[in-house]
């Protein structure tokens, strides 16, 4: 009995190993031609002090400007991550509405969803972590606090818990009760852990299964990849599986009515066991997504891409943005900033 226990998580993972393999091998890696996909509904996470720390108004808006002039329609400023009660700590209320303002005034287009959410518990050893999604009390509190930041004035909420077993009920069941919170045009948004054609067994928050991103998909707008932490080892293989999220991602989702597909693409240098800097660069993670969507028949599912994220985007990453996504010579910076620079 003893061996039947481990015998089959070891063959399911065998399984996606190897089906994995045999798709990053067959899989389109270095296509640059010109494309069709961008459509400057893009997307950047923005760092916390845009919505904790008062900014000039000039400043603000010209974030907003330059990020128009790349084609970026949403921005997702983080927000203080939700307490262990699933309320948000004491933030600057009167800093979310001068950013709105500067929002409006500088390109009526944007859309702005502040990102919470938070740490799981039971997540590392090391870290206690604050979220129980097993806890119905907790859950209520968090949909109250997002249809609070509805109130103000946001054109939906960009939900991050990490990391979210393949499978589980009680995301599901946040995901029902926040739906109505957004109201009628709100946008329901969530970054979503990497896909696989099933998840591990032995490590069932690295992959999401198909099966799961349909049953997400079904109850958000918009559903955004988080494509990177692959711990892939040379640039090729994570081109390609880059490739397959994208494939895989937009297909799963058109089987909904509603839900729309970003990929999220690294900007940062940091380096470690999930994330080596030569690999994972948003050259390699563009390249991807363009040979993932050649011949993708998914109609409007895919959105764009977003570029994780705005404070790590650096020159030479802006320009790689602009020639290989957009097919465009960089912006001028003449109203630029810090995140916002070309």
């Amino acid at each position: 009995m003893r061996r039947r226990r481990w015998i089959l998580p070891l063959a399911a993972s065998l399984l996606v190993a190897t089906g994995t393999a045999f798709h990053l091998q067959r899989s389109p890696a270095d296509d640059i031609r010109p494309h069709p996909f961008n459509q400057d509904r893009n997307a950047v996470w923005l760092e916390h002090r845009w919505l904790e720390r008062p900014a000039p108004p000039e400043e603000m808006e010209a974030l907003f400007r330059a990020l128009a002039r790349r084609g970026i329609l949403y921005v997702y400023p983080h927000l203080i991550p939700f307490d262990e009660a699933g309320r948000l700590p004491a933030h600057d209320r009167g800093q979310m509405r001068a950013f709105l303002a500067a929002a409006r005034g500088a390109t009526p287009r944007v859309r702005v969803l502040p990102w919470v959410g938070g740490l799981r518990v039971g997540y590392r050893r090391t870290l206690k972590g604050a979220l129980d999604l097993g806890d119905l009390r907790q859950r209520q509190r968090m949909v109250a606090e997002c249809r609070g930041l509805m109130d103000e004035g946001f054109n939906g909420i960009h939900l991050n818990i990490e990391p979210v077993n393949d499978g589980s009920d009680e995301y599901l069941a946040l995901l029902r009760a926040l739906r109505p919170a957004m109201g009628r045009n709100g946008i329901l948004s969530v970054s979503a852990i990497r896909p696989a054609p099933m998840a591990l067994p032995f490590a069932p928050n690295f992959f999401w299964s198909t099966t799961f991103y349909r049953r997400v998909s079904a109850l958000v707008d918009q559903i955004v990849v988080m494509g990177y932490d692959t711990g892939l080892p040379t640039a090729g293989l994570y081109r390609r599986y880059v490739s397959y999220v994208s494939a895989a991602a937009t297909k799963t989702a058109s089987d909904t009515p509603n839900a729309r597909v970003l990929i999220g693409v690294p900007t940062y240098d940091a380096r470690g066991l999930m994330h080596r800097a030569g690999v994972e660069t948003l050259r390699n993670g563009l390249l991807g997504v363009i040979s993932g969507l050649r011949g993708s028949r998914t109609g409007g599912t895919f959105e764009g891409v977003a570029l994780y994220a705005g404070w790590t985007t650096d020159d030479a990453e802006w320009e790689t943005y602009e020639r290989l996504w957009r097919g465009e010579r960089p912006p001028p910076a003449s109203d630029g900033n810090a995140e916002a620079s070309p």
